[in-house]
């Protein structure tokens, strides 16, 4: 039976997890609908700065709206970058020959990190608060620590927030069979 949300593929050269970001369909589509609101607000500053017609105006509104600009699309992307990882957002832990590959991507662009398999130890599920009033503030936005743990020489990485804890523990169960015991490294 396969009702988890991460995708497992488990072939004899090595194993692939993939897991989709965590989605909060209510600050997705609040979210969604805010960023109409915010290209209005940045388009009547643009006209009022005279960018589109070219007029100039007091030199001290203008720094202040050119400031005010600048921290309102500093906000923007941040907004966007939350809405493209919740709606398209993965992540993927894939082993094979030796190396670990860890990628927390949108669109296949985001970080990736290259690890030694022989250096990935003590894979462990850790209990993420994700509620609306009690969590973590940026698991709402899907952001933030994950279920799953793991340690890398003295770096510890997470991933999976998206998951519940039963398949979170099947995870951790399965990537230690599979990367930590057969790289050598013993099981914390």
């Amino acid at each position: 039976m396969n009702n988890g949300k991460a995708k497992v593929e488990d072939s004899g050269n090595g194993i692939m997890v993939e897991v989709p970001s965590k989605k909060n369909w209510f600050v997705l589509i609040f979210g969604t609908f805010w960023l109409f609101g915010w290209a209005f607000g940045a388009i009547m500053v643009l006209g009022t700065l005279g960018i589109f017609s070219g007029a100039t105006g007091v030199v001290g509104p203008l720094m202040f709206l050119v400031f005010w600009l600048c921290a309102w699309t500093a906000g923007g992307l941040f907004i966007m970058t939350t809405i493209l990882w919740g709606y398209f957002g993965k992540e993927k832990l894939m082993a094979s020959q030796g190396e670990v590959v860890f990628e927390k991507t949108v669109f296949n662009i985001g970080i990736k990190k290259r690890l030694n398999a022989s250096s990935v130890t003590n894979f462990r599920i850790q209990h993420i608060d994700d509620s609306l009033f009690g969590g973590s503030r940026m698991a709402i936005y899907g952001l933030g620590p994950g279920r799953i743990k793991f340690d890398y020489g003295f770096k510890t990485y997470s991933f999976g927030l998206a998951l519940d804890e039963a398949e979170a523990q099947y995870l951790v169960d399965l990537l230690n069979k599979k990367i930590v015991k057969q790289s050598g490294n013993p099981i914390s």
